[in-house]
């Protein structure tokens, strides 16, 4: 199973992090550079596009950047958004993988990650359950920040049901903190080395 994907998000996890800190400590420094930080930032990953889109006819435009929200004073907003895409992308990553383990075993699950979870599941040693039952959580708590504006919904509840006491309720907001992206990382790679191991 390659690992990379993982290694390269908990770099990034462990950048934006560290970037976050720097920032805030700084009182983010210089808020009138913005404008030339972005354009500076055009030239980390070249080429801007390695296809033909059909944005790249249509100039950028030469308004200045500026912040329109202080960042200082929407720390926090700006902080469980990053936590929501990182999530995101973890779960992506969890996807991709099982998708994989599957194929190795030569079986298939349906579309959705929870149902890869479940099939992979079957015949995992019962010491790993929390294992399982952390990616699953996963997957709701994305489908909760992505789908499901921040509130739980009784399709979220459904995935999670079997295991977590007590249930959230629909309608109740989902507040997760950079801690508990460590913790779906090592839910998910127990669980992929565990279910890469299981004929």
């Amino acid at each position: 199973m390659d690992w990379e994907r993982v290694n390269v998000w908990t770099s990034t996890l462990y950048t934006l992090i560290h970037s976050l800190h720097i920032s805030r400590e700084q009182q983010f420094g210089d808020l009138t550079s913005l404008d030339q930080r972005a354009r500076d930032a055009h030239t980390w990953v070249t080429p801007d596009c390695s296809y033909n889109s059909v944005l790249l006819a249509h100039p950028e435009g030469k308004k200045v950047l500026t912040f329109r929200r202080d960042p200082s004073m929407h720390f926090e907003d700006t902080s469980r958004q990053v936590i929501k895409m990182l999530v995101q992308d973890l779960v992506v990553i969890l996807d991709e993988m099982m998708n994989e383990a599957l194929s190795a075993r030569g079986e298939t699950a349906g579309n959705f990650p929870q149902s890869k979870v479940e099939k992979l599941k079957k015949g995992l040693d019962q010491r790993y359950h929390w294992a399982a039952n952390g990616c699953f959580e996963l997957v709701a708590v994305r489908n909760v920040l992505t789908h499901g504006q921040g509130v739980w919904n009784d399709k979220s509840i459904k995935i999670v049901r079997s295991f977590i006491e007590p249930l959230p309720q629909a309608g109740d907001e989902l507040t997760v903190g950079f801690s508990m992206l460590f913790r779906y990382r090592k839910a998910m790679r127990t669980f992929l080395n565990q279910v890469s191991h299981v004929a």
